[in-house]
């Protein structure tokens, strides 16, 4: 047994080193278009401290020049809508309606200790002082906003400036140099080839094929990259490292693993290690940006700090988390579902914690199951990392049963306070004559009478989190989809309430009517589509708007 053959799939310190003297840098146009997504003076550290130590041994091919420039005007945009956007709409909407009622509480504790001639009687002079000093924070709060959303405009000028003036572009026309073009016959030729690899999963890039989410020749864009590459390898007879960010494909490049939520290229699949081997009689190994440049501070010396690296880590495991939708495929019939981040109310547990060199570092947990028509259940794990404290570190979606196409961001307030509802102001009374007592309070996780199917997006809502005003006991229910107060009067119990949100859902409360046994009550969320047949009186699911239902017209077509 040739127990040497196994090395040629394998990496040592010592292999690594004999790469990083000697290899071709092959740079993914994943891998160059994401550095628009790192702050300019980033961008130049990385530039003079690795391009400037491995010029002449920097090479992208033509296909990947091809798609750098089609996609990075998009890229810039997207660099600072997905980076900036929910930000600017955080500070926008910062709701200031809990100094109203810090207010309010302050004041109805003057008004009752005002009068030094009866008891209960206090000195004001505190209470004016904590007047002031609300009345100060409410206008830091102000300034607080302003200052934000001044250094968040001077960030967008920064990012559209590359625009006018693209350092990354003259960075890779300095220190790239950049392979010969094929012919649309050879390219051709090329998606023959690929769609036998393809049907076999035979890497790379076959994973854009199964997704379906491409068309013509681009589903072959991985593949053609691949064959540029054994090309030029065979030309210049020197290794090749492939530095990529796309390997999330259905391991269609590379093996990967995920550490403390980041995903770390492991490996190249040994296909494509024997591949160009046998043709170019080449070693073959990949990174990602991250692992690039942490290596690089090994091999080159390079002065990039660990917190750039983390950075640009962190980005890469979030990135495809910052739309609106979760996105994905049943494993059983491969319908698409889809659900807006708004749908989501997540219950997030600690689910582990270990000690690292700056604290503890926290991993949470969310559980949510959704059901397909075909029967499939499908589960997603939402685990966020906190680390160090207080600081998100990284998000992720894992699913069982399902493929994952899209996600969007999501975060836990790491200082929320349970207690912040107690603020919150009843929208149906005063309190008593002196204004005061009309706080909602003991709110609890209620549950939700839901009247939409589990495949509908309204479906998934089985709880809401519901409190009653300490004066006049109506009942307050936050909305599970917008998160908007709704109030229900006893005197609505039983007719229809459509949330004040303007999300669109419909609630029906009912109860006995009786203000001791109030808050006993009975919440449906109310799917409209549900009706009475207008013959025979049942009710049933009226999709189509035609107050029949489906027995009552199968009998009037017989007649």
């Amino acid at each position: 047994m040739n127990i040497d053959s196994i090395k040629l799939y394998q990496l040592n310190d010592e292999k690594e080193e004999r790469l990083w003297r000697t290899a071709i840098f092959v740079f993914d146009s994943s891998a160059l278009l994401d550095f628009y997504y790192l702050p300019k003076k980033t961008r130049e550290k990385i530039y003079s401290e690795t391009f400037k130590h491995l010029d002449k041994r920097l090479w992208i091919p033509a296909h990947v020049e091809y798609e750098f420039l089609k996609n990075k005007d998009n890229v810039i945009n997207k660099s600072f809508s997905e980076r900036y956007d929910n930000l600017k709409n955080q500070v926008i909407n910062i709701n200031p309606s809990f100094i109203k009622a810090v207010q309010k509480q302050v004041e109805d504790i003057g008004r009752q200790t005002e009068k030094d001639d009866k008891h209960p009687h206090i000195g004001q002079t505190n209470i004016e002082e904590i007047k002031t000093h609300i009345a100060d924070f409410e206008l830091k709060l102000k300034k607080f906003e302003q200052n934000i959303l001044a250094q968040i405009s001077e960030a967008e000028s920064e990012i559209y400036g590359v625009k006018e003036n693209d350092d990354l572009l003259e960075a890779i026309d300095l220190h790239f140099s950049v392979g010969n073009g094929y012919s649309f016959d050879e390219i051709v030729e090329i998606t023959r080839e690929g769609k036998h690899r393809y049907e076999f999963k035979i890497p790379p890039g076959y994973g854009d094929f199964h997704k379906a989410e491409k068309k013509g020749t681009q589903i072959f864009g991985d593949l053609i990259v691949w064959k540029q590459i054994l090309h030029y390898s065979k030309e210049v007879n020197l290794p090749i490292i492939f530095i990529t960010n796309d390997i999330k494909k259905d391991e269609d490049w590379c093996y990967f693993e995920k550490v403390s939520g980041d995903d770390r290229i492991v490996a190249p699949r040994e296909e494509l290690i024997k591949e160009i081997y046998d043709h170019s009689s080449v070693e073959f190994w990949m990174y990602n940006l991250p692992q690039f440049l942490f290596n690089s501070k090994n091999y080159l010396k390079s002065d990039i700090s660990d917190q750039a690296i983390q950075f640009i880590s962190q980005y890469l495991n979030t990135k495809d988390s910052t739309g609106n939708y979760l996105r994905f495929k049943c494993n059983s019939c491969e319908k698409i579902h889809s659900y807006h981040k708004s749908e989501f109310d997540l219950d997030f547990e600690l689910a582990e914690s270990s000690e690292k060199s700056m604290g503890t570092e926290n991993r949470y947990e969310a559980m949510e199951s959704f059901g397909c028509t075909c029967g499939n259940e499908i589960t997603a794990t939402f685990e966020v990392w906190e680390y160090p404290s207080g600081v998100h570190n990284n998000n992720s979606i894992e699913l069982d049963s399902g493929e994952l196409l899209a996600s969007f961001y999501f975060t836990i307030d790491f200082f929320q306070d349970d207690d912040d509802d107690d603020f919150l102001i009843c929208e149906e009374c005063d309190g008593s004559k002196e204004g005061h007592g009309n706080y909602v309070t003991n709110w609890v996780k209620r549950d939700l009478d839901n009247e939409f199917h589990s495949d509908h997006s309204n479906g998934r809502y089985s709880k809401v989190m519901a409190g009653t005003c300490e004066w006049c006991s109506t009942l307050h229910v936050k909305c599970p989809k917008c998160d908007s107060i709704n109030s229900f009067p006893e005197a609505e119990a039983g007719s229809l309430k459509e949330c004040q949100g303007g999300c669109g859902l419909n609630f029906i409360l009912e109860s006995e009517n009786s203000p001791d046994d109030f808050f006993e009550f009975t919440l449906k969320l109310k799917d409209e589509r549900i009706t009475s047949c207008e013959y025979c009186g049942d009710e049933f699911l009226d999709e189509n708007q035609t107050s029949v239902c489906q027995k009552c017209e199968e009998e009037s077509s017989e007649k």
